[in-house]
């Protein structure tokens, strides 16, 4: 794949311990080629580091962001709180990938439980999205999806593939009603004085989707 929608390989962090991130990346991309054609899974998306239980962790502690936490309770503590979020927020995905396939489906993509050693989310968010691209005819998004960096790009990529996307009900959640599910999130996450710039412009890229006549 010569590049891919919103993604980009320049890194903040292209290296650990000798190792190149995008050569990691490929290796892992090999990986779900054998076990998925293209274009044949669901794939699950679902909050892992952000998202709803992320926003009122702020709020318990009265900070507006991540970095707020850290340097209020220490990068221990914080370190210790973001780790039981994303605990948390895992086996909230893990049921909602195993909900999907009682309703029948199979071929399903789970992302949350991948750990790539070094790998920060930037990282993810580009294995992710070549993923998308790549193997999915379908997203299905985790309840409270919108309040979510991940989950908002992983719509914005599902949209601009052009494939189907349903809610954590199965039902069809196409972009007008995502668009506004998005846009209330944020004005509750605003008025709460959080800080919201990469869902902001997951949002703007939404809309952008929109008016290029991504309707559905």
């Amino acid at each position: 794949m010569d590049s891919l929608y919103y993604g980009t390989p320049d890194f903040a962090v292209a290296e650990f311990q000798h190792r190149s991130v995008l050569d990691e990346i490929k290796m892992l991309m090999t990986a779900f080629d054998c076990v998925f054609a293209d274009n044949s899974a669901i794939y699950c998306s679902g909050d892992v580091t952000t998202g709803k239980q992320f926003y009122r962790m702020l709020r318990e502690h009265e900070v507006a962001s991540g970095a707020e936490l850290k340097v209020k309770l220490g990068a221990a503590a914080c370190k210790e709180l973001m780790s039981d979020l994303v605990r948390r927020n895992i086996e909230r995905g893990i049921a909602f990938a195993e909900n999907v396939r009682q309703r029948g489906h199979t071929n399903l993509i789970n992302p949350g439980p991948l750990v790539a050693p070094d790998f920060d989310q930037q990282h993810y968010l580009y294995l992710w999205e070549w993923v998308i691209i790549r193997k999915a005819y379908e997203a299905q998004f985790n309840e409270d999806w919108e309040y979510s960096n991940g989950c908002t790009l992983e719509y914005a990529i599902a949209t601009k593939k052009g494939i189907s996307r349903r809610d954590h009900l199965g039902r069809a959640l196409e972009l007008p009603e995502a668009v506004a599910k998005v846009e209330r999130a944020l004005a509750e996450l605003k008025h709460d004085g959080m800080r919201t710039e990469t869902l902001e412009l997951n949002l703007s890229r939404l809309k952008e989707l929109s008016a290029a006549g991504k309707s559905r």
